[in-house]
């Protein structure tokens, strides 16, 4: 009975994230018509206007996400076993951060090449990303210093908190782990509401759960998604600007198979090592 609740219950963190997307919605339209109409700058139309204007959208964004963080963070930490300060010596491995940063730019050009393919097969929805983007500021090449916050560093804290975080957790104490990443990974791809998006989050949260777990902390997972959205944020706009894209795309399929297989070597040897030794001073103490 107890498997079945927390089942149920790993539900609830995508719940309560899209729950406080909506309040911090309704917190800024109502901010803002408090404004406009306290000094007869403009109407209802002129409200409605804002939720297709950058600036306003990514305010919401970042309100949802601090909303999240304090939520989620309170029950990751208080229920799920997290730690606020972990010892650097005994949590991270510098082999293991090392794959992390290595697999990154693999993950990146393999979202890419999945994207493309998605986009080739329904081209509708590659018209609905794009549009989507555009609205909340990620669509230009500039992006400004809150789109920048919000998109790599606040974005891949909260959902880490609300994905590998809570979601995973729960999931863990009623499925194996197999099955509670998979779950994760379907919720973090629903929650992004659009196809495109969707499918390679998936993909993401498959590789980010399981960071996640053999790492041991979150504080993987956290590291991983906050260099993937500054690839895919900074240096992604950087790439765009090549010329040659046949040999642009030859390098970047090398890079991928190089990037992913050499990455997922070194965390994994990384992480072997730090339980090996781990298991050394338990059995010494």
């Amino acid at each position: 009975m107890k498997k079945v609740a927390y089942f149920f219950t790993s539900f609830l963190p995508i719940i309560i994230a899209m729950c406080s997307q909506f309040l911090a919605i309704a917190f800024m339209i109502g901010v803002s018509g408090l404004f406009m109409f306290s000094s007869h700058k403009g109407g209802t139309d002129e409200l409605l206007n804002l939720l297709s204007d950058m600036d306003f959208n990514t305010c919401i964004m970042i309100l949802y996400t601090l909303i999240c963080i304090a939520l989620m963070g309170i029950w990751y930490y208080s229920r799920c076993g997290g730690d606020y300060l972990p010892k650097p010596s005994k949590t991270f491995n510098v082999m293991g951060l090392a794959g992390v940063v290595l697999l990154v730019p693999g993950m990146q050009f393999f979202s890419g090449y999945l994207t493309s393919l998605v986009a080739w097969l329904v081209p509708k929805w590659m018209e609905q990303y794009e549009k989507l983007m555009e609205t909340a500021g990620l669509g230009s090449d500039k992006i400004g210093p809150l789109m920048f916050c919000y998109a790599v560093l606040l974005g891949p804290v909260c959902e880490e908190l609300i994905f590998r975080g809570v979601t995973m957790s729960q999931a863990k104490l009623a499925l194996p782990f197999w099955l509670a990443n998979f779950l994760q990974a379907a919720l973090f791809g629903l929650f992004h509401m659009n196809w495109i998006q969707g499918i390679y989050a998936f993909a993401l949260g498959l590789v980010l759960g399981y960071v996640c777990e053999k790492g041991g902390s979150i504080y993987y997972s956290i590291f991983f998604h906050i260099l993937f959205n500054f690839w895919g944020t900074v240096i992604g706009q950087l790439l765009e600007n090549v010329e040659n894209k046949a040999v642009a795309g030859i390098i970047m399929l090398v890079s991928m198979i190089v990037s992913i297989t050499v990455g997922s070597l070194l965390f994994v040897f990384g992480m072997n090592k730090k339980e090996r030794a781990a298991r050394s001073v338990t059995y010494n103490a």
